[in-house]
């Protein structure tokens, strides 16, 4: 681009006002033609100011760059890209999946691209990291770290608050941590998360960050924070690579140090340095590279504080006029995210399970998530209706799908492993749903239901299905299937293993306007049974079947025997949790349906 990119910043709290103004009105490839903020602010600058990003025309801007809060991200950046402003937004790019979702249906109407910040990975010593990297053979093993001493931000403030920071440490500095293991773990799924988190520092008023003050304020209370200030995670992909994570505001350590190690099969490379903008740091960086027993000390230049910033925003302006670069962004935060999801849904399992404890275990509020999923019980009210998704619930068609999808994939894309692992995590969507998330050709859609077709005699009912399904039906239930597989398709293997005719209705994605995670397919069910959401429940093995239910008013009953995520499935809070298909019968005695 040969004329300055003309840019909006949105939000002058103090990223805007300390890292993206200055640094911006400074660069000659850049324009800084007018803030958005509703408050006046102490800033001293010439740039007219405007109240919401409403007043922003498009045309006249050719990016938006957005540092508001974090629960503002999303929303503000879906307002921009839906009316064709380009948007460069700060970590964390979006707070859920959905917000994920949100934000790539936004990129794909209006047509403008969504850029991400990544600060940490255009550092200078993590890039040489990277290029060290290559010498050590096939990664095994990742530790990375960010560990401040005394760094709580804001503590009282909209970062310790989990409904507008969307969580602590963990979106915060973990985001940063993710972001640089990413290049290192390729386009590998991680399968496996274990996480725990802990708030011994957040409301400690020594713990505080000092250094994000521009006014001094000692004595300033540190209390009301209801977020973590510390995670531990354990992550590993699908091809072996284990990732151990740490990120903390706030420690028993003397000085802010982050560390990098890349475990491979022919060596060891190992980053210490500090991220962020702590004066509390070390004296610099050092990078090592270990093999046999022999440790060598690789060359570093030296750079000034922050000097990532300002090495984006070099390239920035290339990446705005790069048409590759539509979709990755949100590709990216799809996959940060949700690893973080699942981070807090392993440390809120491991709070529930410890529930017994309560002087030795966290508080709940900690993992940034509400409400306890409890153990099989009796529901509030009575009920006579029950919803049921059909795969990972009353079938076992995980196998199927894994080898009708191979095929699709196959056929449509071409050579290389099917992201079967994940398009599973996306299921309860219809089938459409998801290849848009992934980016992949809706034209895989023909032959994957071709060869679900020709399998469909290799799909089992889960052992209990059948039982629990009769049981049902002689109590004097009245049951329906809301599935993520087209109406025809579902009827049809329904029908073939015998059991069609114990559901009142069957009633496919391909039926009604919005499919899960929206409501719309439960709220046809009941508009079916003629049936009020309290009288009904939602059994599902998705987070989408949770959201569809909840969405609709009806309790949302988590089913656990299949093949699902178990820590995303409890994050999501069910009203109720199933081990195994009888435990649906022992809600609801011989005698007691509503």
């Amino acid at each position: 681009m040969n004329a300055p990119v003309r840019v909006v910043v949105v939000g002058m709290g103090w990223a805007g006002r300390e890292i993206w103004l200055p640094r911006l009105t400074g660069h000659p490839a850049f324009d800084v033609v007018a803030v958005v903020d509703p408050v006046a602010g102490p800033e001293d600058t010439e740039v007219p100011r405007l109240g919401d990003v409403a007043e922003i025309v498009p045309g006249t801007v050719d990016l938006a760059v957005v540092a508001v809060p974090n629960h503002l991200h999303a929303d503000i950046a879906e307002k921009l890209l839906a009316r064709g402003i380009p948007v460069f937004l700060e970590k964390p790019v979006c707070l859920t999946s959905t917000e994920a979702d949100r934000l790539a249906e936004a990129e794909r109407g209006g047509g403008a691209v969504l850029l991400a910040g990544s600060a940490a990975r255009y550092r200078a010593d993590v890039r040489a990291l990277y290029e060290q990297v290559s010498a050590v053979g096939r990664i095994r093993h990742i530790d990375v770290s960010w560990v401040r001493a005394r760094g709580v931000p804001d503590s009282g403030g909209w970062f310790t608050q989990t409904r507008l920071a969307g969580g602590g440490a963990l979106v915060d500095l973990g985001w940063h941590l993710l972001d640089c293991v990413a290049p290192l773990l390729g386009p590998a799924a991680v399968t496996q998360v274990v996480g725990a988190v802990s708030d011994d520092f957040v409301n400690t008023s020594g713990a505080r960050a000092g250094w994000r003050d521009r006014v001094p304020t000692a004595g300033k209370g540190a209390t009301g924070g209801d977020v973590e200030d510390t995670v531990r995670g354990f992550l590993l992909t699908e091809d072996g690579v284990s990732v151990a994570l740490r990120a903390s505001w706030a420690s028993h350590e003397a000085r802010d140090v982050t560390r990098i190690t890349v475990e491979g099969s022919a060596g060891v490379a190992s980053l210490r340095c500090t991220f962020g903008f702590s004066p509390n740091r070390e004296g610099g960086s050092g990078l090592t590279f270990t093999v046999d027993g022999e440790t060598a000390q690789v060359p570093l230049e030296a750079e000034q504080i922050g000097a990532e910033y300002d090495r984006q925003l070099d390239e920035l302006p290339g990446l705005l006029g790069d048409p590759g670069m539509t979709g990755r962004a949100v590709a990216d935060a799809r996959r940060t995210i949700g690893v973080i999801e699942r981070l807090y849904a392993s440390a809120r399992q491991t709070v529930s399970n410890h529930d017994a404890t309560r002087e030795y275990r966290m508080d709940r509020r900690m993992t940034g998530l509400t409400g306890d999923a409890p153990a099989v019980g009796t529901l509030e009210h009575p009920r006579s209706v029950v919803v049921f998704d059909l795969d990972g619930v009353l079938v076992d068609s995980t196998e199927v799908m894994r080898e009708a999808f191979s095929i699709a994939y196959a056929e449509v894309v071409g050579e290389g492993p099917a992201p079967f692992a994940e398009y599973n995590r996306h299921l309860g969507r219809y089938f459409p749903d998801i290849m848009r998330i992934m980016d992949l050709p809706l034209a895989m859609q023909e032959p994957f239901v071709r060869e679900s077709y020709r399998m469909a005699h290799l799909v089992p009912m889960f052992d209990g299905v059948p039982e629990m399904l009769h049981t049902l039906r002689e109590r004097g239930f009245r049951l329906a299937v809301a599935t993520g597989k087209s109406g025809p398709r579902a009827r049809s293997l329904l029908s073939q293993l015998g059991v069609l005719e114990l559901f009142d209705h069957v009633i496919g994605s391909d039926e009604i306007a919005h499919p899960k995670p929206a409501p719309d397919i439960v709220l046809k069910a009941l508009e079916l049974l003629g049936a009020e959401p309290d009288s009904a429940v939602m059994v599902g093995d998705a987070v989408t079947d949770i959201e569809s239910a909840h969405g609709a008013g009806v309790a949302a009953l988590a089913a656990l025997w299949g093949e699902t995520d178990e820590a995303a499935l409890l994050a999501a809070s069910p009203d109720a949790v199933l081990h195994k298909p009888g435990d649906l019968l022992a809600l609801w005695p011989a005698g007691e349906a509503g």
